[in-house]
């Protein structure tokens, strides 16, 4: 491991140069990066992934949608088309991308945008959807040709960026100075009960700028499992053995949550935004037979239209804040943001 980490570097050293050379073109003003007059959020990461921003995102759209008219934008990752296009009922995960499919399944009051162009989505948007009062961009950190009034960094208790390395020989995308750009950070997927001792341990090592606010939060799952149709009690799975099946990039909180519940279960992993093959399909057909299966609500919109012929459930998760001073918090900081003008 230590050999190929010794052969990469080379690698990793120019993308780490030629991203912050970037960077910087953008920090002197070379290249524009145009802000909006309407109210901004940005919410996105420097590692490659399972960092927690769709649940961020979730949680926005959760606590804002019936205060102001929410418009997301999203690049639509692995979907099948290209260019703008706002979701509709009619849309599926593999035309709008997974996670846009989810925001709009769940939230179908707002408007969900994808366009790999941020600036030509977000003219797109003020032109076509005039009445949006708030923009909510997600994976928008490298995307460094808009600017949101307000950025959002997460990154794991686990698995902070501090203690990682630039592509290929890690998981970043850009130098951990660029946390720098953030305005908020939350850490995601902490322990429950994590210690005022822990927190202060891991500032420690974090070294926010002055300006930034830190916020520490967990995941909670449902108690609930929803298939397109049905809502049960999830312990209704006590029973029986089931089929987990998973195409994100950490399922390990859900795999603890439901071993925890002492569940007997078969996992599936598939890699994070897996595109559910004939075999793949074939195979998850084979093991279920008399059998339900159980996904997450992300992996829902890309595997049931798959397998039409089997009782397919997902569970919901959701962000949480470790003390109620904490969620207060940040929430205040979100609003007073959106309502400053």
């Amino acid at each position: 491991m230590k050999k190929i980490k010794f052969l990469l570097y080379p690698v990793s050293l120019m993308y780490g140069i030629y991203t912050s050379f970037r960077n910087l073109l953008f920090d002197f003003g070379i290249i524009d990066s145009i802000e909006y007059k309407i109210p901004t959020i940005g919410v996105g990461n420097i590692s490659t992934g399972g960092t927690g921003k769709s649940i961020v995102v979730d949680y926005l759209l959760g606590n804002h949608k019936k205060k102001k008219k929410i418009t997301t934008l999203s690049r639509g990752y692995k979907r099948n088309t290209k260019g703008y296009i706002k979701a509709s009922e009619s849309s599926n995960a593999y035309q709008i991308g997974d996670e846009p499919f989810q925001f709009f399944s769940k939230h179908p009051e707002i408007n969900v945008v994808v366009c790999e162009d941020r600036r030509k989505g977000m003219n797109i948007i003020l032109k076509n959807l005039p009445n949006t009062e708030l923009c909510i961009w997600d994976d928008v950190f490298q995307h460094r040709f808009v600017k949101p009034g307000l950025m959002i960094l997460t990154t794991t208790f686990k698995y902070p960026f501090y203690k990682d390395e630039i592509l290929p020989i890690g998981n970043l995308r850009e130098s951990k100075n660029s946390a720098k750009r953030a305005d908020i950070i939350v850490v995601t997927k902490c322990p429950i009960d994590l210690s005022k001792k822990d927190k202060e341990s891991f500032l420690k090592s974090l070294k926010p700028e002055e300006k930034q606010k830190v916020f520490f939060s967990y995941l909670s799952y449902s108690e609930i499992i929803k298939s397109d149709k049905d809502k049960l009690d999830i312990n209704t799975l006590r029973d029986n053995e089931f089929i987990l099946v998973t195409g994100i990039a950490d399922s390990s909180y859900l795999v603890n949550f439901l071993k925890n519940k002492g569940y007997k279960f078969k996992h599936l992993r598939y890699s994070d935004h897996y595109n559910f093959n004939k075999p793949s399909v074939n195979k998850i057909s084979s093991l279920s037979v008399n059998k339900n299966i159980l996904t997450t609500e992300k992996d829902f919109g890309r595997l049931k239209p798959k397998i039409n012929d089997r009782k397919v459930f997902y569970i919901e998760v959701s962000l949480e804040f470790p003390d109620e001073i904490n969620e207060v918090n940040f929430d205040k900081t979100i609003e007073q943001y959106i309502n400053k003008d």
